[in-house]
């Protein structure tokens, strides 16, 4: 790591602790985050950078501004005890590490929930203004899910975006393609892979519904600060060490009209 305000360089072990968190973040991370699989990632480009420029707008008194987008840094921290990092080094016993792993499980949560629903002057995929929305039925019967997801693929396809796709879907939606329609070994996952050829992904994020778009970096992309990365903070005071998860990143959607909201 050579971001100097991670402060990795301050702690008190070697580089085969710090490989130890990072794999663990790094696969907690890629198990839980969804927005990354369904858009493309731009970036890292720092730790400082706080906000992304949009489209130039001419404003009343004739000049010309560049409306910005908010970087939001999100940050949790965790502790280990510092017997068992000074047992790890000294005779190889791996420590718990589940406090890194829940603190990249939560960061990925408000990472996935900034692409969703969008946060304080940040639109979200689902709540953008011009991004296209249906209403989905109750999946009940075999084949009704297919029939929602073409019926999408035509809206954004009379929109403009004539595809691949990409889907996103509440577990309980995506859990129900499961299915197998009533004559051959076809599953109703096999069937909406066919039309999402970029990839059917499950969102835990979500309750309902879920998000059909057409990915492409001159539609819409997140745009990378730092990436997820695990930093030094110091002795907590009471025998631990204190770390950190951090993240900076934004949501960038430059044609709303690529994506459609699927409402449950």
């Amino acid at each position: 790591m050579s971001n100097k305000y991670l402060a990795r360089g301050d702690a008190p072990f070697d580089e085969a602790l710090w490989e130890a968190l990072d794999k663990t973040m790094m696969e907690t991370a890629k198990r839980e985050l969804v927005g990354r699989r369904l858009l493309p990632v731009e970036g890292p480009r720092g730790l400082g950078l706080k906000a992304v420029p949009l489209r130039d707008v001419e404003t009343e008194s004739g000049w010309v501004v560049s409306e910005m987008l908010p970087v939001p840094l999100i940050r949790k921290t965790f502790t280990l005890g510092m017997r068992d990092l000074a047992g790890f080094e000294g005779k190889g016993t791996m420590p718990d590490l589940g406090p890194v792993a829940q603190a990249a499980y939560d960061c990925a949560q408000l990472e996935d929930s900034l692409m969703f629903h969008g946060g304080e002057g940040i639109p979200g995929l689902l709540t953008a203004e011009g991004v296209g929305a249906m209403t989905l039925g109750g999946w009940e019967e075999t084949g009704a899910a297919a029939g929602d997801i073409i019926e999408a693929v035509s809206r954004l396809d009379g929109a403009g975006f004539h595809g691949p796709y990409a889907l996103a879907l509440a577990p309980r939606r995506y859990n129900l393609l499961f299915r197998l329609y009533p004559r051959g070994n076809q599953s109703e996952l096999d069937h909406v892979q066919r039309i999402a050829t970029e990839g059917v992904f499950k969102a835990p994020i979500l309750e309902d519904g879920g998000v059909l778009l057409a990915p492409g970096q001159q539609l819409a992309s997140i745009i990378l600060g730092q990436d997820m990365s695990v930093g030094f903070i110091g002795p907590d005071g009471e025998g631990n060490l204190e770390f950190s998860v951090s993240e900076s990143l934004t949501l960038r959607i430059l044609q709303p009209k690529s994506v459609c909201a699927l409402n449950g």
